[in-house]
């Protein structure tokens, strides 16, 4: 299971959104976590099914969208994200 959070703590927001990818035999599930910072998550299904790639572009896709909303990557697998890390998008990748 990989997971890869976003923080918008600009402008009066307290929010964020967690990426978690989830990988079965054949399967690649896609899932949002989202919510207020301090506060129980509520969670959407972005991609389910067998396409790895199809996974991955899903979930570019959905991240594209938190940026341009003025999201920022903060936490990469669990570790805190550097800039090198905003600046090479190809390292976030859900599924190797």
């Amino acid at each position: 299971m990989n997971t890869i959070r976003l923080e918008n703590t600009s402008a009066g927001h307290n929010k964020f959104y967690e990426f978690v990818g989830v990988k079965a035999p054949g399967r690649f599930t896609v899932k949002g976590l989202y919510g207020r910072i301090g506060q129980s998550p509520n969670e959407s299904i972005i991609y389910d099914g067998d396409d790895v790639n199809e996974a991955n572009s899903q979930f570019y896709k959905k991240m594209a969208e938190k940026e341009k909303k003025g999201y920022k990557v903060v936490s990469n697998n669990g570790k805190p994200a550097t800039p090198a890390t905003e600046e090479k998008k190809t390292l976030l990748r859900l599924f190797q």
